[in-house]
């Protein structure tokens, strides 16, 4: 019996590692894609992590389904193989937040 339920332990875990792992975002380089590109791959992915420089990544996303309740979305410009400020898609921001 106590085989049977580490073998269940084990198996939910595993279970839940890799539906954590096809959960996280792909991560992409901004300048290593053109402005259309990346604006293909956050389409197609739905969100994705972008590397904007050495130093500075975020969450971009194609629309406001890849947000929570208690976001909204907001125009997103990253610097890209073919701009310095390509519109690709869209960040994910709290409602209260004014920024435009």
């Amino acid at each position: 019996m106590k085989k049977l339920v580490l073998l269940l332990s084990l198996i939910a875990a595993a279970s839940l590692a890799s539906g954590a792992q096809a959960m996280t975002p792909k991560t992409f380089t901004s300048t290593k894609h053109s402005t259309s590109q990346l604006q293909s791959i956050v389409k197609q992915h739905g969100a994705v992590i972008l590397r904007t420089s050495s130093s500075t990544f975020d969450r971009y996303v194609a629309n406001r389904s890849h947000c929570s309740s208690s976001q909204r979305t907001k125009v997103a410009y990253v610097p890209t193989a073919d701009s310095s400020n390509g519109f690709i898609g869209y960040r994910c921001v709290d409602k209260g937040d004014k920024s435009k």
